[in-house]
Order: C-alpha cells, then structure tokens, then sequence
C-alpha cells in the first residue's frame, strides 16, 4: 500500500485534515471531499506541499450519486482509484431522544452509514482485483456505547460499527482489511458545535459542557485529531488482527 492513492470523505477539517496531512506525509497521493471549497483548495495545498500529488472534490454525501462522481474524480485526476478508504465525514447534531426529529436522523444516517456504505460498495469491485485495499471507517465510543443526547448519532456510530464487522467477514480470504476506530470526544470543531448545542438550552456553559464531554473519555482529557490521524495510518500500514478499535480504551485496543 506504499504509494496507494488515499480519499478522506470529510477532509476540510478537524479530523479529516489531519487524517490526509498523516497520509500525504506517508507519501501517498490523497483525494479529500467536502462542501467548502475554500477549505479544500487550502487543505490540498498543505498536501502537496509534502511532495505528494493531492486533490479536492467538492460533494454532498448525502447525494446517492455522489459516491460514484466522487470515485470517477479521484480516478481523472491521480490517475487510478483510491487503494485506501477513509470514510470520516459526519455530524454531530445533539438532542434528547424525544427531541430528535427525523431531519436530524436522516442526516445523520445519511453521513454515517448511507455514505458510507455507497462509497465501500462501488469501490469494492476495483479492490477484489487488485487484491489489496484498507477500508477504514471513523467510528466512535459512540458505536460501542451509549451517551445522552446523541441517540441520533449513537445509532449511526453502532450502525457503522456493525456494517464494518459485516463486510470484515465478506473480505475473508481476499488481500482487503477493514476496521472501524473508536475513539472518544476529540477536540474538533464539530464537538465545540456540539458544546454549543448543549449550552445553548441553558444549563451550562461551552466550556462546563466540553468538560463535561471530556470526562466521558475513558483518558480523562479530549483525544487529538493527530492522535486519530497516527491510528489510521497504522491500520492503512502495519496489518493489524483485529477490525474494531476503541481507541478511548485505556490502553487502545482491538475489541472484535
């Protein structure tokens, strides 16, 4: 997988940036998606100045048909499909579960398990030729427990978790891996919204609530985007046994 190229699905920050940074500096070409133009074209760039060829392509997951657009850009434009999948892009919205509303659950499925799930099955028949592939998807505590106001998001996580260790078992034998990693709140710019969800109903503050969501880290603080970044590219790299990884476990491990 030295040289594979790479697409990161929600590359236009956080998580996502650090993510293709980590497999830039690995010497792979990466391809990230988002919907801020701007914020890609700045990310590409940061890429490329690794020595590495980089691309953006500005989508909506939620589009059933964005997965195959998304895959014909990244073949056009580094000049083969991506060898590895990192599928990251995602929400956060928060609510009690009375209060979640179905726009907020279809979104929340849509990104986390729909997308998912499109962009794993039209890449799959180009991968089962070549024999070689990594299909990672950014799971969550969340996808191994449950927390208060995330019944939305704890469902996708699960959900996510689930289809991983499913297509783990349709990938035996062949020269393809996948794993789901687990960790828990990282500081991110999508946990500060979520913070100001929380805060915004009164009861405290952004900063009690980002406190608060840190103490449910099994580590006692937030979890880095660079410490998630490191895990993915030794999955991509190092052949690990294992296909679920909490990495908020105390140490980190695979929990299949």
């Amino acid at each position: 997988m030295a040289s594979k190229p790479a697409l990161v699905t929600g590359g236009s920050g956080g998580i996502g940036r650090a993510i293709a940074l980590a497999l830039g500096g690995a010497g792979h070409p990466v391809a990230i998606t988002g919907r801020n133009e701007v914020r890609l074209a700045a990310i590409r760039d940061e890429i490329e100045e690794l020595g590495v060829e980089a691309s953006y392509i500005v989508a909506d997951l939620r589009d059933p048909d964005a997965p195959e657009q998304i895959l014909a850009t990244v073949d056009e434009e580094l000049g083969e499909l991506p060898g590895i999948l990192v599928n990251n892009a995602g929400t956060a919205p928060t609510a009690k579960f009375d209060h979640t509303d179905d726009a907020m659950l279809e979104e929340v499925l849509d990104l986390h398990v729909r997308a998912p799930f499109r962009l794993i099955r039209s890449l799959l028949p180009h991968l089962r030729v070549e024999n070689e592939g990594v299909l990672v998807q950014l799971a969550s505590s969340a996808g191994l427990r449950g927390f208060p106001y995330t019944a939305a998001y704890t469902a996708a996580k699960h959900a996510m978790v689930g289809m991983t260790r499913a297509l783990a078992l349709d990938i035996v034998g062949t020269g393809l891996r996948t794993y789901a990693i687990c960790p828990g709140f990282v500081d991110t710019e999508i946990t500060r919204s979520a913070a100001e969800q929380i805060a915004s109903r009164g009861k405290q503050t952004v900063e009690q609530a980002l406190a608060a969501m840190a103490k449910f880290n099994r580590i006692g603080r937030m979890h880095t985007s660079d410490e998630v970044a490191a895990c993915v590219l030794r999955m991509c790299r190092d052949l690990p046994a294992g296909h679920v990884y909490d990495l908020d476990s105390d140490p980190p491990r695979f929990v299949d």
